[in-house]
């Protein structure tokens, strides 16, 4: 491909990104319910000619971690219509969200599939007037649903890329795949979408991350390493209501053994092997202060740096659980949320990555990996899915400043990294093409 072309059009498309990742971030969607943001991909892929596959045709419901149900679906679609959904596209997406698209240029080359996030974070945006997306009136309009993780970059990015090879597809080879992937948060979507057989003949799968950089500087690495596996669950316990002064002793207190339980959970955190990660999000209990709680539910993770640390620690907060409710007469319930493995990037490929990024003009630096400290993606799905046929897989950092941490509510980056992160995935896409996955 002619790179210096190509770049040149991402720098005058700019506006048009910056407008476009703004818009995604005005309306967030949390997990399995982006039917705007799944509509508004839709109709810009289907405007470049594609053939789109979108919800249902890309989910496999029996993988679909954490899926709302139908009642709440439903209150998520009648909301997304109203903010300039497109309606036909949201009832044919079969009450799942995402897309994808299949560039085949008739010839011979790899398969490469690169995935782009779609969901936000349960995050109520700063309202405060020295932030961004506030005082340029971009902030999210829907309570607790926020974009505070990057994931409006990445689609955006997506598209751009889209945007570009249909453009170009006459220098292109092999096949390239694009998902635009729902549920990443929670990690509830990759198993779903790698269980619907779009990776299946995928030589390599790619995605990338915005990170924190140096002030004022962009940068790339070719694969962020040592992604954490995880589990997230729902515990429900239940107990016996009685009343709190009169009879306390013939009730059983759901409240108590949630405090037992989150209190012993912390001694199950050391382990020689690798580091561990646990926490309790939300603890919601009781109907009133006079009253032995009959019920109490828990929403909570593990994490761990390698998977069998991580179950181990997993298997000891169920055990806790079970204790704890045994104690005070109680009962339990765990509903798991989410799942994903840990995950590595091929450091040969990550090392070639970083070589060819370090051409583009935008970025300030590269370097071969990134190591990670705590966080999870359930891109490792995916990752595992195309190893296990013998592929390759690779999950590149952007380096980009942000004004605040992620998933925090005043999150938000140099938007310059859009069509930084565009070049990036087109630089890669040419090198896989033009050497192959294994070279």
């Amino acid at each position: 491909m002619d790179l210096k072309k190509i770049y040149a059009e991402l720098d005058a498309m700019e506006p048009e990104m910056i407008c476009a990742r703004r818009d995604f971030h005005k309306y967030a969607e949390s997990a399995w319910t982006e039917f705007r943001t799944t509509s508004k991909i839709v109709q810009f892929l289907r405007g470049l000619g594609l053939d789109v596959k979108a919800g249902r045709e890309i989910v496999d419901p029996a993988r679909a971690w954490a899926w709302p149900g139908e009642a709440e679906i439903a209150r998520q679609i009648e909301r997304a219509v109203s903010q300039g959904a497109d309606p036909a596209i949201v009832k044919s997406l079969g009450g799942y969200t995402g897309a994808a698209v299949t560039i085949e240029t008739g010839r011979p080359g790899p398969v490469i599939a690169l995935r782009f996030d779609i969901d936000c974070n349960d995050v109520n945006e700063c309202d405060a007037p020295d932030h961004r997306p506030t005082a340029e009136g971009f902030a999210s309009v829907n309570p607790n649903q926020m974009h505070a993780c990057g994931h409006d970059g990445h689609t955006t990015i997506g598209m751009a890329v889209a945007k570009e090879l249909v453009l170009h597809k006459d220098e292109l080879c092999g096949t390239i795949k694009l998902i635009f992937q729902p549920g990443e948060e929670g990690d509830r979507g990759a198993a779903a979408v790698a269980g619907s057989g779009i990776l299946d003949d995928a030589d390599v799968v790619l995605a990338a991350h915005v990170y924190n950089a140096p002030e004022g500087k962009l940068g790339l690495a070719g694969s962020q390493m040592g992604l954490y596996a995880t589990t997230k669950f729902d515990v429900t316990i239940t107990g016996k209501s009685a009343h709190a002064g009169a009879a306390p002793e013939e009730g059983a207190n759901a409240i108590n053994a949630a405090c037992l339980a989150v209190t012993g959970m912390q001694s199950f955190l050391q382990d020689g092997r690798g580091c561990s990660r646990l926490n309790v999000g939300t603890i919601h209990g009781g109907t009133g202060r006079n009253v032995i709680a009959e019920q109490c539910t828990l929403r909570m993770e593990t994490r761990g740096s390698d998977t069998a640390v991580e179950q181990r620690l997993y298997k000891k907060a169920l055990a806790t659980i079970e204790g704890a409710c045994a104690a005070f007469d109680c009962t339990c319930e765990t509903k798991i949320m989410g799942v994903c493995p840990t995950g590595d990037g091929d450091p040969d490929l990550a090392a070639r990555i970083a070589d060819r990024c370090a051409s583009i003009p935008d970025f300030d630096f590269t370097r071969a990996e990134l190591p990670q400290t705590g966080g999870t993606d359930d891109f490792a799905c995916m990752m595992e899915a195309v190893r296990a046929h013998g592929g390759k897989a690779s999950y590149m950092a952007l380096m980009v400043p942000l004004k605040a941490g992620h998933h925090n509510s005043r999150f938000d980056f140099d938007e310059r990294i859009l069509k930084a992160g565009a070049k990036a995935f087109i630089a890669v896409v040419d090198m896989l093409m033009s050497e192959g996955v294994n070279a």
